[in-house]
Parts: structure tokens; C-alpha cells; sequence
């Protein structure tokens, strides 16, 4: 029959149409993209990511507090002043501003004077799409209607008409059917033959060809999804969990330069470049009790969970032995940290003193976490670490192999971990993004590991070969990364 064709034809540049506009639809919204980046770098460390609860910033996506109290109640322009630099807003007497500064006895945030209109907005947006739970949605309602000529807009008016025009090639097709079988039934009528009855709607749409097209084209895009799932399984370029301890890259490896190594020592001695144990940061942190200069909001919490963890008294600087009970641990915090924010504050903790206290009392209390009693001995538990760089088991890397013999920088593959406040993993550490890299990085031949190649280096000290990559050495070869 004439409409069979009809129909597979429908089919087949529906599919072929509709398929790729939905899984285009389920895009993120760019900009809200955009956001979430900023928000991880600048935001994370202090700002819970739920955008809900509190942290040790104000939660920012309540309807009633953080950036929709302020678009709803101040304006956007206050909003973005207060993000670049909420001290010259506390200053000025903003009262939204001295209220948020009062609540949190005087904590004064990072100040971002650096970031653009374009950037907060994309922040603001990814800040109330996050409270909203609407993140899977590449539409308006992304960031709830606040921020202006989004993209997410377009989106949603895009796939609206093309959902009405599927409606219209839907209903065209049946009637197209239906006046096709009408007319073959006019046709045998007049001619005397067997009359065709006629096709309801159903039989139009369901016929053998359609199941056939049907089948055809859901085993071709389910096999499609399938590989483009597998393909993708276990990646999560800029994933960036919050830790345990709110430990910043950027004010030890950016302010402080910090070499990568002196925490990551097995980096240039080994395949794995190791978490550092708690003694390493006990190397400094005998010493360093409470956040410096380079931070807007000194405080003694983090420091705290350190000290849990390796058994360490601040106040005598030595070590607690095990018959040390788990209440003389936290009475000896509680008054290290109030002695410690008095120095640091002097009147203004005299001010708020209780204030003071209470916030610390929570401090002590979240850092016997990393404080165990087991068969009446108490000691300090080990910070669990989550793991953001998470390489495929049937894939092998060695990272002294990298540094050492390649003399590879960290940032390479790390990203500007310097500037980063919550780390995040930056590259995709896909097959095709290793091998693009063997491909285009040159081999370093001013070290002992490369002695053996003398042909490169006459080829080259002849003119032969300019250059000679990882490629040439045999950095394509499968079994050196699938043994």
C-alpha cells in the first residue's frame, strides 16, 4: 500500500529529526555552566552546594535569603557589588549587607572584584537553578526566571515549535493515510474487486511496516546510546566533591607556593601521587594554628580536624597519649580555639563573645569526628579524603614516569590548581585525550632516561627531524597503557 510508504518515510525523517532535538533539549543551559564553574572555583569552599543549608557561608538560593532575597528585595546591581566586595558594602551601611555581616559575627567574604556582569549572572543562575532543582532542564525555568535573554529560553521556545510541528506531521500523515485507503477503496469498489475495509487511526500507525521501521530504528539509537554511554562511563571532568576539610589549593599552592610535591611526594617516586598523611600537614600546622593573611575569615575549625586527627594538644604542643579521654580532648580545644580567636579578634570577640563560644563549641563537636575510643583507648581516626582523579583499573599511568623522565607540570593535566579554592579534576583523562597528547608532546632529551636514542639526535642535529614526540617512542603502543 501507497501509505506503508507513506508512513516509513514519516518515520524514518521523524526519527532522524525529533531524536537528535531532544537529546539537544536535555543539554545544560550554557550559561548555567558557566555558573557552576565559578561557583566551584570561588564559591564551594565556604557556600553549601545544595544552595539550601548553611555552611560556613549563608545558604544561597532560599527564597526568603542569599541571591533571590537580594533580586527580589535590593536589586541586581547590589547583588553583584556585595559578590565583588561585601566589606565596601558593609561600610557604606547597605543594611541587607551589615545584617548578613552582624549574623555572622563579622565574617567578612572573599571579595571578587575581578568578576564581570556576565559572569555573576551566569553564577545567579546556576546558583537558583541548583535551589530549584531544575539543572536538568535547558529551559527558562533553569534560572527561575531571573536571569535575562538566557539561551535556556531560546531552548525552550526551539523545542516547543518543534514538538508542534511533530503534532502536524503526526496528523497530516494519518489523514494522508486514511484519504490513501479511502481511495483504494473507491478504487476496488468500482472495479468489482474485494473492497478494502477501511483503516482506523491504530491500524494506520501500527502497521507491520511501522513495526519493522520501529524496531529498526530503537535498536539503532538504543545501540547508539549504549556505546555513547560506555564511552563516557567512569568520566567526570569537573567533578569537584566538597572535603572533609575545606583545604584550599589556591592559598597553599597559589599564595603560599607551596610546591605540589612537598604534600604529593609520591608523585615523582612512584605510579600514584599519594593523599598526604596527616603528619604532613602537621609538618606546618604545629606551627600555623589559625588561618593567616590570605584569608578573608581566619578561624581555628579546619585546623581542628587536623589536630583530631593526629592526636595533637595545640596548648602544650605535644602529642596526646591513649588514656587521654575524648572530654579532656575537647575541653583542651574549646579553650585553644577561644584563646586563639581572642588574640586573632581582641574587642570584636570581646563583643560577641557568646557568640564566639557557641561557634566553637560546633567546631569541637564536628572535629571529634576524627576522634575514636576503642577498648578504652582513644586516638585519632584518619581524614577520609575523597578521590577526584579516579583512572580506569584496565588503564595504566604512572606519574614518575611523567614527572621525572617527561618532565610533565602538574598543571598539565591538573589545570591551574594554583587558582583553585576547591580542587576539581580538569582534564577529561580520556584514551583520545592521552593519546592526543603522546602525539603532540616532544620528548625532552636533555635527561639521562633518553640517552639511548642516538639516531633522534643525529636525525635532528642534521635536520633530518625537528622534533620527536612521545609517538616516536613507542607512546602509541597499546600494551604500554593495557599491559
Amino acid at each position: 500500500m501507497i501509505y506503508r510508504q507513506l508512513i516509513n518515510y514519516w518515520l524514518i525523517t521523524t526519527t532522524l529529526f525529533i531524536v537528535p532535538m531532544h537529546l539537544f533539549g536535555q543539554e545544560l543551559d550554557p550559561k548555567v555552566k558557566v555558573g557552576k564553574a565559578l561557583f566551584n572555583e570561588k564559591c564551594a569552599s565556604c557556600h553549601n552546594g545544595n544552595m539550601k543549608s548553611k555552611s560556613t557561608g549563608p545558604p544561597l538560593g532560599l527564597e526568603d535569603y542569599g541571591v533571590k532575597f537580594w533580586l527580589k528585595n535590593e536589586s541586581r546591581e547590589d547583588l553583584y557589588k556585595w559578590i565583588r566586595n561585601s566589606r565596601a558594602m558593609v561600610d557604606a551601611g547597605n543594611a541587607r549587607a551589615v545584617a548578613i555581616y552582624n549574623e555572622y559575627g563579622g565574617s567578612i567574604m572573599t571579595a571578587f572584584p575581578k568578576l564581570k556582569d556576565e559572569e555573576l549572572e551566569s553564577l545567579v543562575a546556576y546558583i537558583i537553578a541548583k535551589a530549584d532543582n531544575k539543572l536538568g532542564n535547558a529551559t527558562a525555568q533553569a534560572t527561575g526566571g531571573i536571569a535575562s535573554e538566557t539561551s535556556a529560553e531560546a531552548t525552550g521556545m526551539n523545542r516547543t515549535w518543534l514538538w508542534v510541528l511533530f503534532s502536524i506531521l503526526v496528523l497530516v500523515v494519518v489523514l494522508l493515510g486514511r484519504y490513501i485507503n479511502n481511495l483504494n477503496r473507491l478504487a476496488q469498489h468500482k472495479t468489482g474487486g474485494a473492497t478494502v475495509s477501511e483503516k482506523s487511526v491504530v491500524e494506520i500507525l501500527f502497521n507491520r511496516g511501522v513495526i519493522r521501521a520501529l524496531t529498526f530504528f530503537g535498536l539503532l539509537f538504543g545501540g547508539y546510546w549504549l556505546v555513547n554511554g560506555a564511552i563516557g562511563l567512569g568520566r567526570q571532568q569537573g567533578y569537584a566533591p566538597d572535603q572533609p576539610v575545606k583545604f584550599s589549593h589556591k592559598l597553599h599552592a597559589g599564595n603560599l607556593k607551596i610546591d605540589c610535591q612537598y604534600c604529593h611526594d609520591g608523585a615523582r617516586r612512584s605510579k600514584h601521587a599519594v593523599i598526604p598523611a596527616t603528619n604532613t600537614c602537621m609538618n606546618c600546622h604545629k606551627a600555623v594554628k589559625i588561618a593567616g593573611k590570605h584569608n578573608e575569615n581566619p578561624r581555628t575549625g579546619e585546623i581542628m580536624k587536623i589536630y583530631a586527627s593526629a592526636g595533637f594538644n595545640p596548648i602544650d604542643n605535644y602529642y596526646f597519649s591513649d588514656t587521654d579521654s575524648l572530654e579532656m580532648r575537647k575541653l583542651i580545644y574549646q579553650k585553644w580555639a577561644e584563646a586563639t580567636m581572642m588574640e586573632k579578634y581582641g574587642d570584636k570577640y570581646k563583643a560577641s563573645e557568646e557568640k564566639y563560644k557557641k561557634e566553637i563549641q560546633q567546631e569541637v563537636e564536628i572535629a571529634t569526628q576524627y576522634i575514636k575510643t576503642v577498648n578504652g583507648k582513644t586516638q585519632g581516626k584518619p581524614i577520609e579524603w575523597i578521590r577526584i582523579h579516579n583512572l580506569q583499573d584496565h588503564a595504566y599511568f604512572n606519574h614518575a614516569q611523567h614527572v621525572v623522565a617527561g618532565k610533565i607540570a602538574c598543571q598539565t593535566c591538573h589545570g591551574e590548581v594554583e587558582n583553585m579554592e576547591l580542587m576539581k579534576q580538569h582534564a577529561p583523562l580520556s584514551m583520545g585525550w592521552c593519546v592526543n597528547c603522546h602525539r603532540q608532546t616532544e620528548v625532552q632529551f636533555d635527561n639521562e632516561y633518553y640517552e639511548h636514542y642516538h639516531h633522534y639526535k643525529a636525525e635532528k642535529k642534521v635536520g633530518q627531524r625537528k622534533g620527536v614526540t612521545v609517538e616516536d617512542v613507542g607512546g602509541l603502543e597499546c600494551q604500554k597503557c593495557h599491559y
